[in-house]
């Protein structure tokens, strides 16, 4: 397996969960109100496994060993990708900030909610496409096999931290919340 098929992978996950964010906003849009815990759950699972466990992979272990090997050619294409997971972490924060508001009844908060949650999984929808479809191909053709190894082997670290749970437990996060819709 190349690290690029682990994280191609692991974009199928963020893509499910992206389908019941979407879905919590079509239900927002026509004045159904999903309950206050997916969206606890929405931004659990952005933070913990979008965030913290597949985008640490990117940037910290495949964009650093990107930079260091091409030395600066692709700085460009990096760091465009680095802002738009910024950019998220942002939209996420925005969401978090929103949900007492919304449980509580709060229209100006819920308008706010669903245009963050609309605006998330959008950029994430275009990031995800952009990375499956020219960035991690350019990836293989530019990394050495001895790179791909050294990279796949760190991400098996990465994912042994928690006991090699984090994709397991996502999973069931992403089907807990599909179940509050």
């Amino acid at each position: 397996m190349k690290p690029t098929e682990m994280l191609t992978k692991e974009h199928g996950l963020i893509r499910q969960a992206l389908d019941n964010m979407h879905l919590a906003v079509e239900k927002l849009e026509t004045g159904e109100k999903p309950p206050r815990q997916f969206f606890d759950k929405a931004v659990e699972f952005s933070r913990a496994f979008s965030d913290k466990f597949h985008h640490f992979k990117e940037e910290y272990l495949m964009f650093a060993r990107l930079a260091q090997k091409k030395k600066g050619a692709l700085d460009a294409q990096i760091d465009a990708l680095r802002y738009q997971h910024e950019r998220g972490r942002g939209i996420v924060n925005e969401i978090a900030n929103s949900i007492d508001a919304y449980a509580k009844g709060e229209d100006a908060k819920t308008l706010i909610l669903m245009e963050n949650l609309a605006a998330y999984v959008a950029l994430l929808r275009h990031h995800i496409h952009r990375e499956d479809h020219i960035f991690y191909p350019m990836v293989d053709k530019e990394l050495s096999k001895d790179d791909q190894k050294y990279l796949l082997d760190e991400f098996k670290k990465k994912e042994s931290e928690d006991g090699g749970k984090a994709f397991a437990n996502s999973q069931k996060l992403v089907q807990e919340m599909g179940s509050l819709l």
